[in-house]
């Protein structure tokens, strides 16, 4: 028989009949309290991964940065600079920011523990009046041990027998509710952003870049230069054309497609699906150009993989800078504005990233052609598909005027391979005459 769990203090560990509770609190006060177990950095993420996280990316924000901190001294100014986004001349004495965003994720976890039950066995809470992470673990099978030790043997019998029955009763209703999706398909209804680019009934073609790779394969040579799109200006590259001179015209290679791209295709593609588009994917090597004019187009990537949109992107007031991915500037600054928009890195793990998204305006054939142009495309997605992205899209679409056209600067943090948030900065209206200055 178990002995009932025992009482968290602030020594950091207590030992309890083998049992063993840990607590960690991110402050210098105390040298005994030590960060958990990196294990545990899984458990991080499907909390901030979780339902009630996703609609949240500044409590998400937050959540991840005091759990990476813990052990360490952090203060109020540290939260709300690296945490939150605060202008350095943030002032924790004038400014309750902090205190307001950490009450709010103190409801948050609340909120996550009240869904998940008591299964979840990384137990997370913010003491009042502190800002510093406390933490216990209960492994699993502890926890079952615990609930079930007083429980009758007949009672497994008796709910093995109902879960049998529950489960028959579930494939009936499956096998009915498949039967009813072939009749009638299940639609999704469509945000103001998606209406406005899919103002026709024709097709969607998703195009997936395919990075352009010049080759020697005789030698073995295959080199990628970021400022060749075309394979007809591999001259105009030093390198290449040395190489060219030495053993001659290189042969085009395009054989793969990155992988962040084509999970942002597909993603794209399944959204739309759900909504009775008709929708498919293709790589940009085998996109026809004059294709634009029979169907709406979606373009994913760098436009340096696609060297036929170099002539619309020079209309454009936005545009990614020929070598350089995170580095978004602006032909025109409006006033306030910024020339430029850069990719600030916070640590290894962490950074705030630019890309566009730019709607260009209907086409004389009345197709549309949306182009959503970064290094990571997961931002753009996390941004067009989810409720809280449109929403902040709408406001800044708004906030321009609701142009029929338009191009937006947004901004994404990203912590590893997950993005925290992500919410626009610029927006700026495209001139219906787009196409007749071609």
């Amino acid at each position: 028989m178990l002995a009932t769990a025992p009482k968290v203090t602030q020594n950091g560990l207590e030992k309890n009949s083998g049992k063993v509770t840990m607590l960690a609190k991110g402050s210098a006060r105390s040298p005994s309290w030590t960060k958990p177990p990196q294990k545990f950095d899984d458990l991080i993420r499907q909390i901030a991964e979780s339902d009630t996280f996703r609609s949240a990316p500044a409590m998400r924000a937050l959540l991840v940065y005091l759990w990476n901190h813990l052990g360490e001294p952090i203060s109020e100014y540290g939260i709300a600079t690296e945490a939150l986004g605060r202008d350095p001349q943030f002032d924790p004495k004038t400014d309750s920011t902090v205190r307001v965003h950490v009450a709010r994720l103190r409801t948050k976890l609340k909120e996550f523990y009240e869904a998940t039950g008591d299964s979840f066995p990384l137990r997370l809470a913010l003491p009042l009046g502190s800002h510093e992470l406390h933490w216990v673990y209960e492994p699993p099978q502890t926890f079952l041990r615990s609930k079930f030790k007083d429980v009758p043997w007949y009672f497994f019998w008796i709910t093995g027998i109902a879960g049998l029955a529950l489960v028959a009763i579930c494939v009936g209703l499956a096998m009915e509710v498949h039967a009813l999706r072939a009749d009638a398909p299940y639609l999704i209804p469509f945000p103001r952003f998606w209406q406005s680019f899919l103002v026709t009934k024709k097709p969607t073609v998703i195009v997936v870049p395919s990075p352009l790779y010049l080759a020697w394969p005789a030698h073995r040579i295959y080199i990628r230069d970021f400022g060749v799109s075309n394979y007809s200006d591999w001259p105009n590259s030093p390198v290449l054309h040395d190489l060219g001179q030495k053993w001659g015209a290189p042969e085009l290679s395009q054989q793969y497609v990155g992988a962040m791209e084509m999970t942002a295709g597909v993603r794209l593609l399944q959204y739309l699906e759900k909504g009775g588009q008709q929708v498919h994917l293709i790589e940009s090597r085998r996109f026809p150009i004059d294709s634009f004019a029979a169907q709406n187009t979606i373009f994913l990537g760098m436009p340096r993989t696609a060297g036929y949109l170099n002539q619309m992107l020079d209309k454009t007031n936005f545009y990614l800078t020929g070598n350089n991915a995170d580095v978004v500037r602006s032909r025109h600054p409006g006033p306030g504005e910024p020339a430029e928009y850069r990719e600030t890195v916070y640590a290894s793990d962490r950074r705030m990233a630019p890309a566009i998204v730019t709607l260009l305006p209907a086409r004389p054939e009345h197709t549309r052609m949306l182009l959503l142009l970064g290094r990571n495309l997961t931002s753009i997605t996390s941004m067009l598909l989810t409720g809280e992205g449109l929403r902040l899209l709408d406001d800044q679409w708004l906030k321009a005027g609701s142009p029929p056209a338009w191009e937006m600067v947004i901004e994404a943090e990203i912590y590893r391979d997950t993005v925290l948030r992500v919410f626009p900065v610029s927006c700026r209206a495209i001139s219906p005459a787009f196409w007749k200055e071609e």
